[in-house]
C-alpha cells in the first residue's frame, strides 16, 4: 500500500501547468518572429506606404467614377421623373449636384473600404524593436 501512495507522490507536479503555459508562449513567440526578414530602411518604407496609398487611391477613383456612371443613369433613364424636374428648373446644375455626389461619394468610399480589407500586404520587414527569438 505505501508504493502507490509514493508513486501517486510523483505524478503531482504543482508547477506543470505553469511550465506548461510558458512553454507554449515561448513556442508561440518563436512562431510569430521571423529572423528571416530584413529590417526595413526609411526609403523602403516611403516607398511601401507610396504604394499601399496608390493602390487605396486608385481603388477610390474607380469606385466615384463607378458612382458617376450610375447617378447619370439614374438621372437619363428618368427614374422617377427626375429628368423632367431638371428640365422644368430654373438653374439644373445644383440639383444634378445635388443627385449624383452621393452616389459617387458612396461608391469611393466603399471602394476604398474594400481596397483596404483586401490590400495585398504582408509584413515584409521586422520591427525595429525585435529581438531574435530565445534558444530552447
Amino acid at each position: 500500500m505505501l508504493v502507490p501512495i509514493v508513486h501517486m507522490a510523483r505524478l503531482f507536479d504543482p508547477l506543470k501547468p505553469l511550465k506548461k503555459w510558458a512553454d507554449r508562449q515561448r513556442r508561440r513567440k518563436a512562431l510569430l518572429h521571423n529572423d528571416r526578414k530584413p529590417r526595413m530602411s526609411q526609403e523602403a518604407a516611403r516607398r511601401d506606404h507610396r504604394d499601399m496609398l496608390r493602390f487605396m487611391a486608385l481603388n477610390a477613383v474607380g469606385g466615384a467614377v463607378i458612382g458617376l456612371v450610375v447617378g447619370a443613369s439614374v438621372i437619363l433613364l428618368d427614374v422617377g421623373g427626375l429628368m423632367g424636374l431638371l428640365r422644368g428648373a430654373a438653374n439644373p446644375i445644383l440639383p444634378v449636384i445635388l443627385v449624383v455626389f452621393p452616389f459617387v461619394s458612396l461608391f469611393g468610399a466603399a471602394a476604398a473600404a474594400t481596397a483596404i480589407l483586401t490590400m495585398p500586404y504582408e509584413t515584409k520587414f521586422r520591427d525595429e524593436g525585435d529581438e531574435p527569438p530565445p534558444e530552447g
